[in-house]
């Protein structure tokens, strides 16, 4: 593997610092001279990829990840605050979807209920949605609505703005980068069949093909399909999941080439859960206060329906000029279409009784994106001074149009008790009303020195952006340096950044003294300080970290105002995450995010942004062999439901449990999962979904999963 591994790197220093890692786990994890060890059971060796930096000690995490124009880099040489989940994690959790993998990231708090058919979340005090995760590092070719994880190897989560990293998203989230890393055919062939089970009545199954191919295993293949049915979600909902993806690449000498197809298909019928406003409005007065809130899996919308589906596809080739310089090129993208009941969800309730005044709407919505990014990677020496230099060009274009039948608050219900809405007709869908087009130019130079103790890197991206429909067209430069210092070795790294994240700006409207202006795009700006140790085989990872966010505020003048750009939201925040093995039997996994975020024009916190969140995972691998137990807490703090500070949503907490078991069916390797959400069933309010709504958490949830690797 490291001769591997030094190959797709092509030898950097970073190639070493992974080898030197996983060497040392390796070493760590070695029995003592004299000791007898039992043969260890496992079904997920053979799961690594040999093209990816290798998994950290407890395998929950990787000991690197892939940032963008900066390539794949390990965790202690990265100059900002990133994780990288692997699958086993997803496969302890036996997870469907990104949200059961990021609830162990305390940057992460989700702004869509559970097994809502939308999955939106915020990042670092940001909102982020599906449609703005990566895909092997380029945006424009992850489903729009919900991510299934059986076809990813790796979740990388990067914290904060970084528009020179990997450019502008489709829909222009600055909260960070959340990559996920496809997976592809392995030096083994690996044939796994999982069916799950969770509670209520919901079934899947899910298989996992892979092979090579050749003398020298050049072609690689992999392919995998899921299917799952039945009760999931809200009472008496039905759910469905149909995923299939496929993984082609090739290795040459001095050539490799991949290309990803996938198409995923979720369907709700009967039902979704609801999100609640307590503050009323002008037309509908609110009872002021927040009531204790329903059961978890209440059900607002019987009778219901919605379906999302999404294809993407992702071709890449990398070509080897010379032993330090590396051309690529990558084309791409995505198209989804949603029909029925998919956003929408909310009522404002009235009474304390829990009577509210429900919304219910009939969508039909259709987006595509395109993507191509083309670049130069060159590794060369200036005296003492090693640089890695890497151009690239980049553009993406998406395309959306929405059109519903709505019955905004219409009807009369109950939160506790709901009636069954009549579901508006069917819209009929005409055309696309918004289009946006980025362009990029980026470059980036990562310089070592003192034999590379210290790493600096300088680079900028220049961003154009479009908006053809409103013939908008602006650009921007956005610069980043960061560094790492290593001064007492490979185990302590201290590091720093300054980064810009990008958002477009707007035609202003009309009712103002600037009506037609061209407002220029939004920059963000963080800045950042932090250390990373290992000690033993744990990695800790602690960052300050302060953001500020502009938006387009009136300046509320007379006769008439202006649109001026003289809001911003600042974010101040201290992030501890760690991950690793606290015993050689005991493993640890999460972190503790601080955030204080503030609207600066108006002296009000931002709402739905907790100032605390607590994600702390452990698993011990007991005496009986191939048994593992663990489980995870989790804390949520106070948070505004509003941004008018009016309504405080209280702290909760959680206990989530798993178990694994592994063992051989004569001589064939088997994996038996278990876990269950919120242990003791409780009833709280989870968090926020736009101004003023929030949404109760999901009821006591079992999973069970059996993997059979023939």
């Amino acid at each position: 593997m490291p001769a591997i591994i030094c190959r797709t790197l092509r030898r950097t220093p970073i190639a070493w610092a992974l080898i030197a890692i996983s060497a040392g786990a390796a070493a760590q994890t070695a029995p003592a001279q004299g000791e007898t060890t039992l043969p260890t059971v496992t079904v997920r060796s053979k799961y690594e990829r040999e093209d990816l930096p290798v998994r950290a000690p407890g395998n929950k995490a990787a000991s690197g990840a892939r940032l963008g124009i900066l390539g794949a880099t390990s965790i202690m040489e990265a100059p900002v605050h990133v994780n990288a989940y692997t699958r086993e994690l997803a496969e302890d959790w036996s997870a469907l979807t990104l949200q059961d993998v990021l609830e162990n990231d305390s940057a992460v708090v989700f702004t869509t209920n559970k097994n809502h058919l939308l999955q939106n979340f915020n990042l670092r005090g940001l909102d982020m949605t599906a449609m703005d995760i990566a895909t092997n590092g380029l945006y424009g070719i992850a489903p729009a609505n919900s991510v299934p994880v059986e076809m990813f190897e790796r979740i990388e989560v990067l914290r904060g703005p970084n528009v020179l990293l990997s450019g502008m998203p489709p829909l222009s989230s600055v909260a960070g980068t959340v990559n996920m890393v496809t997976k592809r055919a392995l030096a083994q062939p690996i044939a796994d069949l999982t069916v799950t089970y969770g509670s209520k009545s919901y079934f899947q199954a899910h298989a996992d093909v892979g092979k090579r191919f050749g003398e020298e295993k050049r072609l690689g293949i992999r392919f995998n399909g899921v299917y799952g049915s039945g009760d999931m979600g809200a009472k008496d909902e039905e759910q469905s999941r149909r995923v299939g993806a496929l993984a082609l690449d090739y290795v040459g000498d001095r050539a490799r080439f991949s290309l990803d197809l996938y198409n995923s298909v979720n369907k709700i019928d009967n039902g979704s859960p609801g999100m609640f406003n307590f503050l009323g409005n002008a037309a509908i007065p609110g009872v002021g206060r927040l009531l204790a809130p329903p059961e978890g899996d209440t059900n607002m919308f019987r009778g219901t329906h919605g379906e999302y589906e999404n294809s993407g596809a992702l071709a890449r080739a990398e070509f080897d000029f010379t032993q330090d310089w590396q051309g690529y090129f990558a084309v791409g993208g995505s198209e989804a279409e949603g029909q029925g009941l998919l956003f929408g969800t909310r009522a404002f309730v009235t009474g304390a009784d829990g009577t509210t005044r429900g919304a219910i709407y009939n969508v039909h919505t259709k987006s595509e994106r395109r993507t191509a990014e083309a670049g130069m990677i060159g590794k060369f020496d200036t005296g003492a001074v090693r640089h890695r230099l890497q151009v690239s060009a980049n553009i993406l274009k998406h395309k959306e149009g929405t059109v519903n039948t709505a019955c905004n608050y219409c009807y009369t219900t109950n939160m506790y008790d709901p009636v069954v809405p009549n579901f508006p007709s069917a819209p009929v869908w005409k055309d696309y009303t918004t289009q946006n087009e980025y362009r990029s130019l980026a470059v980036a130079d990562t310089m070592g020195f003192a034999d590379e103790k210290v790493l600096l890197t300088v680079g900028g991206r220049h961003q154009t952006v479009k908006m053809p429909l409103s013939n908008y067209s602006e650009s921007r430069f956005s610069p980043m340096i960061a560094a790492v210092v290593r001064p007492w070795g490979d185990d302590l790294s201290l590091f720093g950044n300054y980064t810009e994240g990008l958002e477009p700006g707007q035609i202003v409207g009309v009712g103002y003294t600037n009506t037609g202006e061209a407002l220029p795009p939004k920059q963000t700006k963080q800045m950042e300080l932090g250390v990373k140790v290992q000690t033993g085989a744990l990695t800790h990872t602690v960052s300050a970290f302060e953001i500020k966010r502009p938006s387009f505020i009136s300046n509320n003048a007379a006769p008439l105002p202006t649109l001026v750009d003289d809001g911003e939201q600042r974010l101040r925040g201290l992030e501890w995450s760690m991950y690793g093995m606290l015993t050689k039997d005991l493993s640890l996994l999460g972190g503790v995010t601080h955030i204080k975020s503030e609207q600066r024009n108006t002296g009000k916190d931002t709402f739905g942004t907790p100032e605390w969140r607590v994600r702390i995972g452990m698993d011990w691998q007991m005496p009986v062999q191939g048994l593992k137990v663990g489980g995870r807490v989790i804390h949520t703090g106070s948070q505004w439901s509003d941004s008018g500070n009016r309504l405080r949503m209280p702290s909760w907490n959680r206990l989530d449990l798993n178990a694994s078991y592994a063992t051989q069916l004569g001589a064939t390797p088997v994996r038996f999962n278990a876990s269950v959400e919120n242990v003791s069933d409780k009833k709280y309010w989870i968090g926020t979904f736009g101004d003023g709504f929030v949404m109760p958490g999901a009821p006591r949830t079992f999973k069970l999963s059996a993997t059979v690797s023939f």
